[in-house]
């Protein structure tokens, strides 16, 4: 799939992969494309990579909705291959119901001046089991880029598996990094505050997991997309 150059898309998608399928995608944005898209998974137990290159003052914003009933394995890549190419990535997650997800976050900075930006988000409950690989590389020479990453889990019980797995590979002193990971468990206060209020437990779980997936919203510009993934978000524990 190729962009062409000072082109601006908005894309959304929607994955529906067979059980045991393998999808392999290749993007890329020539010199000053845009690109906004919001990617939601309703496969089944299935694996998903994709590498996208970004060229010089090409722009990307990439949002992953993971709300699949099923395991899944989310490789995501990202090339920073041109002078002040700038990639924000941000991803909702949840397992659930025994599921095994497993996401890899990669933005690799091949050109000085680039930018790179990853925040993902997981929810994990009834014996769910999530990792999310962050991985941030910033090659030698690659002055003046900028690489930052967050990665956040709650566990809503102690049945659940959990582990952020913050990377920074550096190899250039005059650039900007920073990495967060943290896997906690849900705040009790705040679900009793919102049963105190009227709200079943069932219901006070779904705004709590609603509330912690929306910031994922916040990297898209777009406002056709930004509500197509709202009303995606709102399906969480319905």
């Amino acid at each position: 799939m190729h962009f062409q150059a000072y082109c601006q898309v908005d894309l959304i998608e929607v994955k529906l992969l067979d059980t045991d399928c393998k999808l392999h995608k290749v993007m890329h944005l020539n010199e000053g494309a845009t690109l906004h898209v919001f990617s939601e998974n309703l496969s089944q137990s299935a694996k998903s990579q994709e590498d996208v290159y970004l060229q010089s003052y090409a722009n990307l914003q990439y949002g992953y909705s993971e709300l699949s009933d099923d395991a899944f394995e989310g490789i995501y890549h990202f090339y920073l291959e041109g002078e002040q190419a700038s990639a924000k990535v941000r991803t909702a997650i949840l397992s659930k119901n025994q599921e095994k997800k497993h996401y890899e976050i990669l933005i690799q900075h091949n050109r000085p001046m680039t930018y790179g930006q990853m925040d993902n988000y997981g929810v994990v409950k009834d014996q769910g089991r999530l990792v999310i690989d962050g991985i941030g590389t910033i090659t030698k020479g690659q002055h003046g880029s900028a690489a930052h990453q967050t990665n956040k889990i709650m566990m809503f019980d102690e049945s659940c598996q959990a582990c952020a797995n913050p990377y920074l590979y550096i190899d250039d002193y005059d650039v900007q990094a920073s990495h967060a990971a943290a896997v906690g468990k849900m705040d009790e206060e705040h679900l009793y505050y919102l049963q105190s209020r009227g709200l079943s437990k069932k219901q006070a779980m779904h705004l709590i997991t609603y509330g912690y997936l929306m910031p994922v919203v916040e990297v898209i510009d777009n406002e056709m997309i930004k509500k197509h993934f709202e009303q995606s978000l709102s399906k969480v524990g319905a």
